[in-house]
């Protein structure tokens, strides 16, 4: 559990040499997981606005660009170092004025309200001191129609969860807590998949 909270600590704000590493480990092989099974059945549309919230070192911005090459997609993240390497990773778009990237906090994001048309967070909502006002934030900058996408890593039901949230000074969410959240803020279809045996979750949900 000691590298499980280094790495959360180090994840909230990814700053110096650390930060750096962790960034780099969030490129990485292992974390490429989670992502690779939740595009594994989801389609991106054609020509739609994308903002990844909590973009970390940009590789799940580079994959959802390479996925469909109609599409521009923003990242959005409040570490300095995370926006740096999220530049380097996606440098070529960037280039191509399909890819930006922007400094702000996810529970009050420096975005006009219904600008995109799919808003992800990965491995994002366990840093949140408010859920409900995360999934808001998510909603208000979503066009109508528009789809919301939350995948964490765990599911809320390991061994040691609790022992965890405290050191870290994280949440794990549930998938009945995230679908609490989307409704009240007024998502509709909300959809949910697990692997319960990697304890990956992804919920999708649709703005009215």
């Amino acid at each position: 559990m000691a590298n499980q909270i280094k790495y959360y600590t180090r994840a909230r704000f990814p700053r110096g040499f650390w930060g750096k590493r962790t960034l780099k480990k969030m490129n990485g092989p292992q974390h490429a997981l989670l992502p690779e099974w939740v595009f594994a059945d989801f389609i991106i549309p054609d020509n739609i606005r994308v903002l990844d919230v909590g973009c970390g070192g940009g590789a799940n911005i580079k994959r959802m660009l390479s996925m469909n090459p109609t599409i521009t997609a923003t990242g959005l993240d409040n570490s300095p170092l995370a926006m740096d390497m999220t530049h380097e990773e996606n440098y070529r778009d960037i280039v191509d004025k399909r890819c930006l990237v922007l400094g702000g906090d996810a529970l009050e994001m420096p975005l006009a309200k219904d600008a995109f048309d799919l808003v992800t967070a990965f491995e994002i909502t366990c840093y949140w001191p408010s859920l409900a006002t995360g999934v808001q934030e998510l909603f208000r900058v979503l066009k109508p129609n528009g789809t919301c996408l939350i995948a964490n890593e765990m599911d809320g039901t390991e061994k040691g969860v609790g022992d965890l949230e405290r050191a870290a000074d994280i949440r794990i969410y549930t998938i009945e807590d995230i679908k609490e959240r989307l409704s009240q803020a007024g998502f509709a279809d909300i959809k949910a998949r697990h692997d319960e045996e990697r304890h990956f979750i992804c919920l999708t949900a649709t703005k009215p």
